[in-house]
């Protein structure tokens, strides 16, 4: 009977352990900014919000999970404060909901144009899942550097940043 019991108790702490390795939190990595959207904490390829990340075309980043969409991008513009500002050694953007006090940090992560990497700590350019109703070649982008944050048409082949919502 002792063993049955021994055997019935580890059984349960072992599915307990399993269970709560498995139960993280849904928006684990994504921040509420009392937007429409969460955003996540980091770049996609990025480990922590001062990483890089990957660098994605158009067609390959709208693959790697929600985008957001250029009036996301703008609702993040209007309803946040932008700090220029260095952490951790890297350039980028502070972005402080005006909503609830939360933020979320951009990196200047530059881009790339074919083996060229341009603007590393001086601007950053993030996809959006938006088509431009002008030219198809040019899908909307968040793009900033150290004194300006807009959308803008961006080159579909060259490759920027991503960063998801939920």
């Amino acid at each position: 009977m002792k063993r049955i019991l021994r055997i019935d108790i580890l059984f349960v702490l072992l599915s307990l352990i399993l269970v709560s390795f498995k139960l993280k939190p849904k928006d684990e990595g994504f921040v509420d900014l009392g937007l429409s959207v969460k955003w996540a904490t980091c770049n996609v390829g990025a480990k922590s919000p001062t990483e890089y990340g990957d660098y994605y075309t158009f067609d390959e980043a709208l693959k790697s999970g929600r985008l957001p969409t250029e009036a996301n991008f703008q609702e993040l513009i209007d309803n946040c404060t932008w700090k220029w500002t260095k952490k951790k050694g890297v350039w980028g953007y502070r972005v402080k909901s005006k909503k609830n006090g939360k933020s979320i940090f951009f990196p200047a992560a530059g881009g790339r144009d074919g083996a060229d990497m341009l603007g590393v700590d001086s601007d950053g350019h993030y996809w959006s899942s938006s088509a431009s109703a002008f030219d198809r070649y040019f899908p909307y982008c968040l793009g900033f550097g150290s004194r300006y944050v807009c959308t803008s048409g961006c080159n579909r082949y060259s490759g920027l940043s991503v960063r998801l919502v939920r």
